[in-house]
């Protein structure tokens, strides 16, 4: 799909001015920063916005303005208003400063500092782990989006679903024998914490059946993420031979849990069993289940 400035793409997408501003314009060593960092994730966004992430934490925004001005957001005064830690400088706003790879990488060392004393989480790093994990297309799996959330603002309001974010958009990569790439809604559950009730579980699969069973979801859904891989393939985030996809017409659920020894992999396969068990019960198609072994064999 090609990106241009005069269209008016609908859901997630970068313009052809934005995408070219992170390959070869202002923001070239904005986007060789992220790239070096394994902790930084770039994700398209609503509206011709770009969101870098660090543990789900939004530490910066880039947008090209109606007078195609670039533009960049700081972190949120949300992360340091309480914290003994000094906020990060102005100086990555002026787009001046942009051209200075150690300006930028002094901010993100910064702001990632803020984040991570405001919320600290282990499946915030399992998360970019896992996406970073499976961006090529030569793996079997692809992570296209973090985060993603179906957009409602131009659905009328009787017609509209629970709000609910998904932590992962995957596609498979191989066709199903219906000679479709199936897309998953993942969940992602990390270590004993991810046991303690399972309600949070149940109610994910209920909203997420919503989700499935919702045809404007699922057309928004496919939109993005064939604007997403096609941004993503060209600024080179997605390594390997591009495919050629057929995308199912509605999602399917996929639960990621990751263990460390067999009493963790015993909670989870619980947890497992419970979202398969509540998907019977509401007549939708069971759950994709992976548990990964998050020790480390020498």
């Amino acid at each position: 799909m090609k990106n241009s400035d005069q269209q008016t793409t609908q859901g997630r997408f970068l313009s052809d001015s934005h995408i070219e501003a992170y390959k070869n314009g202002i923001f070239k060593k904005l986007f060789q920063a992220i790239n070096e960092d394994p902790e930084l994730s770039l994700e398209i966004r609503l509206n011709d916005t770009a969101i870098v992430y660090y543990h789900k934490g939004k530490i910066l925004t880039t947008s090209i303005d109606p007078n195609g001005k670039p533009k960049v957001n700081m972190l949120d005064k949300q992360y340091y208003s309480n914290s003994s830690l000094k906020k990060p400088s102005n100086d990555i706003e002026d787009i001046n400063k942009l051209d200075n790879i150690n300006v930028i990488r002094n901010y993100f060392n910064i702001a990632k500092k803020l984040v991570h004393l405001y919320k600290i989480g282990e499946e915030f790093t399992f998360q970019q782990n896992t996406a970073l994990g499976n961006h090529s297309f030569d793996n079997r799996y692809l992570v296209v989006d973090m985060e993603w959330q179906f957009s409602q603002s131009k659905i009328k309001q009787e017609d509209r679903i629970g709000r609910t974010r998904i932590d992962l958009i995957i596609v498979d990569n191989v066709k199903n024998e219906s000679g479709y790439n199936d897309i998953y809604l993942a969940e992602l559950k990390s270590g004993i914490k991810a046991t303690e009730g399972t309600s949070g579980v149940i109610d994910h699969v209920n909203k997420t059946y919503k989700i499935i069973c919702n045809q404007n979801a699922c057309d928004s859904l496919i939109t993005d993420v064939t604007n997403i891989i096609d941004i993503k393939s060209q600024l080179g985030i997605f390594k390997g031979t591009k495919k050629d996809y057929n995308f199912a017409k509605k999602p399917k659920m996929m639960l990621i849990c990751s263990y460390r020894g067999d009493l963790e992999k015993q909670k989870l396969e619980g947890i497992a069993q419970e979202a398969i068990i509540q998907a019977k019960k509401i007549n939708m198609e069971e759950p994709k289940c992976i548990l990964h072994n998050a020790l480390i064999q020498l």
